[in-house]
């Protein structure tokens, strides 16, 4: 399911593209948002095996961005959920988001991301 999530696998084309070219603050960053949605594909897969039908899951969690790319975290996640079988009821984004880091301020300018709250059913 992970090598087939294609915003994600181009996401991770990107950054490991950036890493190449020098234009990470942190040469690990690639690696860790690699790390980070293989390890959620685990969380959600044993989520959803282990959820009655009509349970519900709420997750918290917020987008963000390297180098000047954002990561749609929500998206991803969400559909990481839906193809093992939960439903994305809803996706709630705060009325103002977070801002991205301090360290990419000087390069990309103040941009807000989104803060979400997701609602899966299974």
């Amino acid at each position: 399911m992970f090598q087939q999530q294609a915003a994600l696998q181009e996401v991770l084309r990107i950054l490991e593209n950036y890493k190449n070219e020098g234009k990470l603050n942190n040469k690990n960053i690639s690696r860790m948002v690699h790390n980070y949605f293989y390890e959620m594909c685990f969380v959600i897969y044993e989520l959803s095996r282990i959820l009655k039908f009509g349970g519900i899951i709420s997750l918290v969690n917020d987008n963000v961005k390297y180098a000047g790319e954002e990561i749609p975290v929500d998206l991803i996640l969400s559909d990481m959920a839906e193809s093992f079988g939960l439903k994305t009821k809803y996706i709630w984004t705060l009325g103002r988001g977070k801002g991205n880091s301090s360290q990419q301020m000087g390069s990309y300018g103040r941009t807000e991301l989104r803060k979400c709250v997701y609602i899966w059913e299974k």
